[in-house]
């Protein structure tokens, strides 16, 4: 699977996949994994995707298979409108997700945000 930036009205013009937009791994195999009830799943994980420009996109998840010798498009997906903050704007990170907590004790590697931190 790979993932595409694109336009927050979804009109089908994504942004050039490159370091000016999009950083981290925009492709992912599938992962056998347990969900949150414990049963076997197959996951696609971007641990370390991220957004570069600040403004309102969402990412188009486009799923292809491979067949001998030929690369065949099977679906595309769209996310929700997220926000991409300025670091000056940033409200800062929420807790990380009992999904998330669970693939990362499985092996996967996703920055996991462990408890709040208290400042003295």
């Amino acid at each position: 699977m790979c993932a595409n930036l694109v336009h927050p009205t979804d009109s089908g013009e994504s942004f050039t996949v490159s370091s000016r937009y999009l950083a981290g791994t925009v492709v992912s195999s599938l992962h056998k994994l347990k969900d949150v009830d414990n049963k076997d799943g197959g996951f696609f994980v971007f641990g370390d995707i991220s957004v570069r420009v600040e403004g309102r996109y969402r990412l188009r998840f486009s799923l292809f298979e491979i067949i001998r010798d030929e690369v065949v498009h099977i679906l595309s997906e769209i996310s929700d409108v997220f926000t991409v903050y300025s670091p000056k704007a940033f409200p800062g990170m929420s807790e990380s997700t009992f999904l998330s907590r669970s693939f990362s004790d499985q092996g996967v590697r996703i920055r996991i945000r462990k408890e709040h931190r208290i400042q003295m």
